[in-house]
């Protein structure tokens, strides 16, 4: 019996060093993937930070060029707002808004005119161009842009399409029937 014993201690003894040898080889384990979560979640922080770094940076560099577009016809009383948010799915959300006079007006509810609807969204189209990946091609082909834009406003129409032209590298070619704006142009083709 003592022997069966002594047998028996011996056996635990040599279970609870397999069983140490498991354990110190499952804590190293264990710091090991603790080390590689810390990277994961280092690397996903500096991800979240550059994501939001360029999403202020295409913010800016949407609202810039359609303010400039839309000011260049109307006046320095508006200026174009793109509000991101994310819904509840945490999908990126993007709601555009026109200001005049530090009022935010929504498109799609608020009346705006037909000239500075055509001239935003003219804008916008080149923005999103600009935007694309891989490069698309340097040339924009159009028609009636401009047709809800008034008399009044197709001389300053011709220079912000001249100047978003040479912003964005991009050879515009439109289809007009507006005299005033096809006057304007660098090259006519009558058809």
């Amino acid at each position: 019996m003592i022997e069966q014993l002594y047998e028996n201690i011996t056996n635990l003894e040599t279970e609870l060093v397999i069983a140490e040898r498991f354990l110190n080889s499952n804590r190293i384990t264990i710091a090991k993937e603790k080390s590689l979560i810390e990277t994961f979640e280092m690397a996903k922080a500096y991800i979240i930070r550059v994501g939001e770094h360029t999403q202020k940076e295409v913010k800016k560099f949407i609202e810039d060029t359609v303010t400039f577009a839309i000011q260049t016809v109307h006046g320095d009383e508006y200026s174009f707002i793109a509000d991101f948010n994310y819904d509840k799915r945490d999908q990126l959300e993007i709601k555009w808004f026109i200001s005049k006079y530090g009022n935010l007006l929504e498109p799609r509810k608020d009346t705006i005119s037909g000239s500075l609807t055509d001239v935003s969204a003219f804008s916008l189209r080149f923005v999103i161009h600009a935007l694309e990946e891989p490069e698309p091609a340097p040339i924009f082909i159009m028609d009636e842009p401009f047709k809800n834009c008034s008399k009044k406003y197709i001389p300053l129409v011709s220079q912000m399409v001249k100047e978003i032209s040479k912003l964005l590298n991009l050879q515009i070619v439109m289809c007009s029937h507006t005299d005033e704006l096809i006057e304007m142009a660098d090259n006519i083709i009558y058809m």
